[in-house]
């Protein structure tokens, strides 16, 4: 865990010296809720439970190459990013609820550029297109060990790296030379799976010397992200 996790800082700090040095660079903090959905398939056709989603805050901290002449620029961020979803039950008698969250806290390495249209100075649209690296480093299914059910998720089936693309846009405005503030959308799909359990025959907890045959599960994550931030210059000018 500690060596991939020493990976993504190291493959951050790497991009983003590659852009700031000698050169003029944006970097900032981002902000927002994320609204995440999983299908907890069970490998046959169609098959899969689709749950509700899941509400989360993430956050990053991003550099991004100046893009003085508006022809598209590269960044890199490094973030925390909760995934998941969630469902709710109800007693038998309706008389009260609960929602239950699966949720993985993965630290997440984005490499992508983004193109400006340039519309306006005060307020320039923009859209953006990146792949992910992400590494989890924890969840809560111990949480629900206590219902001893077969069909609770195990962390020993967690996938602690996945991989995914994110596509998306927003807006700028600018608040001074050296800094703006953007609002900025994207969605997050991921290309493999944060949690892969294979077919197993199980003793049934809840009947005396019964078995429960559990399927094949494999579950991705999707993120719908609303963000805010600020992005400051670090202006490099030379002078004969």
């Amino acid at each position: 865990m500690v060596s991939l996790l020493k990976f993504f800082i190291i493959g951050f700090l790497i991009f983003t010296n590659s852009i700031g040095f000698s050169q003029s660079y944006w970097f900032g903090p981002k902000l927002g809720g994320a609204m995440s959905f999983q299908s907890w398939g069970d490998g046959t056709s169609g098959g899969g439970v689709n749950r509700d989603p899941l509400f989360s805050l993430n956050g990053d901290i991003f550099i991004e190459s100046y893009d003085e002449f508006k022809k598209g620029a590269l960044y890199a961020s490094l973030g925390y990013h909760t995934r998941g979803s969630s469902i709710q039950f109800f007693s038998f008698n309706n008389a009260f609820s609960a929602r239950q969250g699966y949720k993985f806290n993965n630290i997440v390495l984005e490499l992508g550029a983004k193109r400006s249209f340039n519309l306006s100075k005060d307020f320039d649209p923009y859209f953006l297109i990146g792949i992910r690296g992400e590494y989890t480093i924890g969840t809560n299914l111990k949480d629900y060990e206590f219902l001893g059910s077969p069909y609770t998720p195990n962390d020993v089936f967690v996938r602690k790296f996945n991989y995914g693309v994110t596509a998306g846009g927003g807006f700028e405005m600018e608040m001074s030379e050296f800094s703006n503030v953007f609002f900025e959308f994207s969605i997050q799909p991921d290309l493999s799976f944060q949690y892969e359990s294979p077919p197993a025959r199980v003793i049934d907890p809840f009947q005396m010397n019964q078995t429960v045959d559990l399927p094949l599960r494999r579950v991705r994550n999707l993120s719908l992200e609303l963000k805010v931030g600020v992005k400051f210059l670090r202006k490099v000018e030379y002078i004969d």
